[in-house]
């Protein structure tokens, strides 16, 4: 039987599976002549064709697609609106990982090309093209050799149910129809792993690499085998995906934190730079997470590093909102595990700026000044947040036990006892908190006078110099604080 034509295939997709073929696309020029060529070549109805410019509404329309169970095709832009669609790619790639892109761009090199490959684009289409040209990067879109095509969605699924053994001899039956296939390969030593067989299954993901050099799977799952070996092999594999899609910024994390974990903390930062400037010319949505992911990988072991990325993104940002107060917190954070409270101080002072009235930044603006002896300001901070709201510490044993504590430090035991009760409440047998509440009973009854915190709606004036000294004890290793995370 003489293989179907590209127009057979994407007519039978449309008219008998329903198909439908979406576009996003800002270069009205190519939308007018999609839709003439594939009209005028395929004789298509109309509602087969459905164009959008808006990124979001696309994936909204591909949502409700996938859904509906209704197949679909998407052509989509590199560039929409003077930015790249990367974006757009990974978004869908995570809403409907079964959707089959087609790029299309003005130009395309090998690494472009690898990237969008790796993010799970099926094909990459240069323009101009001739209608021949896109209908059969349609169709090969849509319908792969078909057989083969069956055999491998076959594999993936017992892949996905975790039937191993089955799926090793589903990949059997894909290797006999092209043996040198890099994703039969690729699938066969997934199945090798899933059966515990190591070496074999890294055998079968050297032989995909070696079929098909740029086929990303294969050195993928190398260096995760090796990486969970803790194999210095692993860095080599990471580095040859590098070179081949330089454009992935988690693929540089990875590579950074092989670098850090063997005490290389100047190849590291060189790599994190790579990976953050990837992601603002890329991915500018990933790169919040990204610098999450880079604070984690390096706060442990080099805490300068994820001070520079915090700040980094801080100030890349062109408007800063409610959802970058975690990166200010975090930032708070580690200056204060660093001894730089008065750093944390301004850096904590910044996120007010951006909502005054936020109760966790103003307790941990109060742990900060407190590491740095200003106790009165430190209680100051913690009462603005508890007069913001009262229950913020609720839940936490750690707050509960630093706003008590520094109530029963500056001798204001009545304040004190609350605390260290509700900490008791969640963990009746804390011994610290039973500890600290005897005392704060024993000095209430030994000063009932003097007991409460004069607060500013009680009195008109505080006379600071005259406030009560603490008693002095022996200097004893100071624990760390519990900070709030937002």
């Amino acid at each position: 039987m003489p293989p179907e034509s590209a127009d057979s295939i994407v007519r039978h997709f449309i008219e008998k599976n329903g198909g439908v073929i979406v576009y996003v696309s800002d270069d009205y020029g190519f939308t007018r002549a999609l839709r003439n060529m594939v009209s005028r070549v395929i004789g298509l109805r109309g509602d087969a064709l459905l164009p959008f410019t808006s990124l979001d509404a696309a994936v909204e329309k591909c949502v409700e697609l996938r859904e509906q169970d209704i197949p679909f095709v998407v052509f989509i832009e590199r560039m929409i609106d003077g930015r790249p669609s990367t974006d757009f790619i990974i978004r869908l790639s995570r809403e409907c990982p079964e959707a089959r892109m087609i790029v299309l761009t003005w130009e395309a090199t090998q690494e472009t090309v690898a990237y969008f490959f790796e993010l799970g684009v099926s094909r990459v289409l240069v323009k101009p093209a001739s209608a021949n040209k896109v209908i059969e990067e349609l169709a090969e879109a849509i319908s792969p050799t078909m057989e083969l095509h069956r055999q491998m969605e076959h594999c993936r699924k017992l892949l996905e149910a975790r039937t191993y053994v089955a799926a090793l001899t589903a990949s059997d039956r894909i290797l006999m129809i092209r043996p040198d296939s890099a994703r039969g390969l690729a699938m066969r030593g997934d199945a090798l792993m899933g059966t515990g067989q190591v070496d074999s299954a890294v055998q079968a993901y050297m032989a995909a690499h070696e079929a098909n050099p740029i086929f990303m799977a294969p050195l993928i799952k190398l260096a995760e085998a090796f990486r969970d070996m803790e194999d210095e092999r692993a860095l080599a594999y990471l580095k040859e995906l590098d070179a081949i899609s330089p454009l992935n910024p988690e693929r540089k994390i990875d590579i950074a934190e092989q670098h850090l974990r063997q005490g290389e903390h100047a190849q590291a930062e060189r790599y994190l730079d790579q990976s953050v400037q990837a992601a603002e010319r890329e991915t500018r949505s990933m790169v919040g997470d990204l610098t999450e992911r880079i604070v984690d990988a390096v706060s442990g072991v080099a805490p300068d590093l994820a001070v520079k990325y915090l700040n980094r993104v801080i100030d890349t940002k062109r408007v800063l909102g409610r959802d970058d107060l975690v990166h200010f917190n975090r930032l708070g954070i580690i200056l204060r595990g660093e001894g730089r409270w008065a750093e944390a101080v301004e850096v904590y002072k910044r996120a007010l700026k951006i909502t005054p009235e936020d109760a966790v930044i103003h307790y941990n603006m109060g742990l900060a000044h407190w590491e740095g002896n200003e106790r009165m300001t430190a209680l100051d901070c913690f009462e603005k947040a508890l007069r913001i709201n009262p229950n913020f510490y609720s839940g936490s044993l750690g707050a509960a036990l630093n706003i008590g504590s520094l109530y029963l430090d500056l001798r204001y035991p009545d304040d004190a006892i609350p605390f260290f009760e509700h900490v008791l409440t969640l963990d009746p047998e804390n011994d610290l908190a039973n500890t600290k509440l005897a005392q704060a009973r024993r000095l209430a009854r030994a000063q009932p006078e003097s007991s409460r915190r004069h607060h500013p709606k009680d009195e008109q004036t505080l006379d600071l110099d005259n406030l009560p000294e603490p008693p002095k004890k022996k200097k004893k290793k100071h624990k760390p604080f519990t900070n709030l995370e937002l």
